[in-house]
């Protein structure tokens, strides 16, 4: 399948676990076993879900053909070159392209001006009204085509300006040359794009970044947006090779994000057909091109395989003109297999592991309990199709042993009481110590002292003492969660030695995984702040922009241990109280099924009756819930795996 109709089918396979969602939604509302808590849980799965986005980020220095491929592999059907990529004429801001529903289409750009003050791109996209809006006509290929030059407008600025906005410095100029009374700068920060395309409404989202200046100067870009991606491509030429300020790129700004299993690095040597020699032979050529292709894996340290030649001038000029010859010859299909087979493939799996552990793990609990009410009902059916009705005895031994197991289910509902209050007390400690309004005080705190210091060396210190404080409070946060974990496992284990209740077991949590997420962000800090390229924008505006982007994704991610953590609490006992329910409506049910059997022999036959249409609702649920973890196991959306993976373990 083209890359176009895997996202597709990614897109509706994600379609049926949001149905899968609704559905059990649905279930728990109408068999009225939902609530507030658990509500906002599985709703959030769901939003979390719908707005699931795929991101493939672009990285290169200037003039590697980056745009044109970008062209080549989503926009050619448009028939013209969408996004600028004529020579001498590059994108010079990093650009987001992706489909706001709500908002349609339009360019919002945000002015190169906005350096200067402390907020993050994060936050200025959350206020519309700071950016230049220019609206688009999708219908029109041509003046999207023409909107679309505003991407590369430059503007001059005098020197002292640029060096203001964190843009030049004097390490710049060659040695001995006589600084310049002006330089030319981007007219704009950023610059976010939707329109309603097929792919970018299936849920694709395109990062184009310009050259390495671009990404020193901007440390959002390499330490947020960057490793956000699902899919970095780096772009090189083949006519220039590995060239050192590639090199840099590479080594500072795109090595490091090979690390995490979620996100796929592959190197795209374009420009092949420079290569290309009407005088040569195809198979001089094509050892020409894997010379070269083994020469940057080398030196990049990467596998063979993962380096991608092609050329995307004339992988676009073949789908415009649908010429399967020079498509061919473009290579461009092999890099389109890699990111629909590998990398969407790769993140289904991802989104997979995520739902069982999440709604996937409920479904299998309440479907845990349903079928041990579907075996006691269908026991006491064969108890009661087995009674005999003149041996009063065993009526009273059956009663008697119904009684037995109600006064055990009322001790364990008042043990089970005692415990939710011991819980419930245990959960306010534990999300008062993640609590994001500690979080906020503190970032805040160490942030004024970090703003008044002048050197790059007191801001270093600032940021390794909030970095110590935010670790305490997750070290006191893990600690109060293994013991939260215990509590809520001994509680499981007590009803589990009970007869009656079915082999149930909290939910799976941990935050453990984040006190090294925390390390690696000041590490990751550092590392860039001493990089070639930020070493050359050594300024006080840039290593501030730095730390605050820092700061600003710490808060984000101890915000988001704080929500999981929540989640997590509001669920952590539903599949228990749901089988202390069922368990209470049995035994009453069996008790006033023997009441009426030892007090009218001749009603046995009436009860067997009822008993049997009580069954019937039950096992209606049970089917339900089947068909919602057949959505949730459902047909693979892109390539089958060998075997399917369990909706919980």
């Amino acid at each position: 399948m083209h890359f176009q109709q895997q996202l597709q089918a990614y897109g509706q396979w994600k379609s049926r676990l949001v149905e899968a969602i609704d559905k059990y939604h649905a279930w728990l509302k109408k068999y009225e076993l939902s609530t507030t808590q658990v509500e906002e849980v599985i709703l959030g799965m769901r939003r979390n879900l719908a707005s699931e986005r795929m991101t493939i980020a672009f990285v290169a220095e200037f003039s590697r053909g980056k745009t044109e491929l970008i062209n080549a592999l989503f926009f050619a059907e448009t028939g013209v070159r969408l996004l600028p990529s004529t020579p001498g004429r590059t994108t010079m801001c990093p650009t987001e392209i992706f489909y706001d529903p709500e908002g349609g289409g339009y360019i919002r750009l945000l002015a190169i001006e906005s350096r200067l003050d402390n907020a993050s791109l994060s936050e200025y996209k959350d206020q519309p009204g700071q950016w230049l809006q220019i609206e688009l006509d999708p219908s029109s290929p041509i003046q999207m085509q023409e909107a679309f030059q505003e991407l590369v407008a430059v503007k001059r600025v005098s020197l002292e300006e640029a060096k203001r906005l964190g843009l030049y410095h004097d390490d710049m100029n060659h040695p001995g040359d006589i600084p310049p009374d002006s330089v030319e700068i981007p007219c704009w920060r950023h610059a976010l794009i939707s329109f309603p395309h097929p792919l970018l409404q299936e849920g694709l989202v395109i990062l184009d970044t310009p050259g390495l200046n671009a990404l020193g100067s901007e440390p959002e870009l390499t330490l947020s947006m960057l490793p956000s991606a699902q899919a970095i491509l780096f772009v090189l030429a083949a006519d220039t090779g590995v060239t050192k300020s590639d090199m840099d790129m590479w080594q500072h700004h795109v090595r490091g994000l090979d690390s995490d299993e979620q996100r796929h690095l592959a190197v795209v040597m374009n420009k092949i057909d420079t290569l290309w020699d009407d005088l040569q032979s195809e198979s001089h050529i094509d050892k020409s091109i894997q010379s070269q292709v083994k020469e940057t894996a080398r030196i990049l340290g990467v596998e063979e395989k993962l380096i991608f030649s092609l050329s995307a001038k004339q992988s676009l000029l073949a789908k415009v003109k649908d010429d399967e010859t020079l498509l061919e010859k473009s290579r461009l299909t092999h890099l389109e297999n890699y990111l629909g087979k590998d990398v969407l493939q790769s993140r289904q799996e991802i989104m997979r592991r995520s739902i069982t552990r999440g709604i996937g793990h409920q479904v299998a609990e309440s479907l845990e309990v349903v079928g041990s009410e579907v075996g006691q009902l269908r026991k006491q059916l064969d108890e009661l199709r087995g009674l005999d009705t003149k041996n009063e005895t065993m009526t009273m031994k059956l009663m008697e042993e119904t009684r037995a197991h109600q006064s055990q289910y009322l001790q364990s509902v008042d043990r089970f009481q005692a415990s939710r209050r011991v819980f419930t007390m245990q959960a306010k400690r534990m999300l008062d110590v993640l609590s994001p309004k500690r979080v906020d005080k503190i970032i805040k705190s160490h942030t004024r002292s970090m703003e008044a210091s002048f050197t790059t060396y007191g801001m270093k210190q600032s940021m390794k003492a909030v970095f110590d404080d935010l670790a305490a409070i997750l070290h006191e946060g893990i600690q109060v969660v293994e013991d939260t974990q215990k509590l809520i496992g001994n509680v499981y284990q007590k009803f589990a030695n009970e007869p009656g209740y079915g082999d149930l077991k909290p939910p799976a949590f941990s935050i453990r995984e984040y006190q090294v997420t925390l390390e690696d962000l000041f590490h990751e800090g550092e590392s860039f702040r001493t990089s070639m390229s930020s070493t050359l924008m050594e300024q006080h505006l840039v290593i501030q922009k730095l730390y605050i982007t820092i700061l600003a994704k710490a808060r984000k991610m101890l915000h988001q241990v704080h929500h999981e953590t929540a989640n997590w609490a509001a669920v952590a006992l539903s599949p228990l109280v749901h089988q202390i329910k069922e368990r209470k409506k049995v035994i009453e049910q069996r008790l006033t099924v023997l009441r009426k059997v030892n007090q009218s022999k001749e009603s046995l036959d009436a009860e067997i009756q009822k008993l049997e249409q009580s069954l019937a609702p039950v096992l209606e649920q049970q089917r339900e819930l089947e068909e919602i973890v057949s959505l949730i196991e459902g047909k693979e959306a892109v390539a089958p795996p060998e075997e399917s993976i369990a909706v919980a373990s």
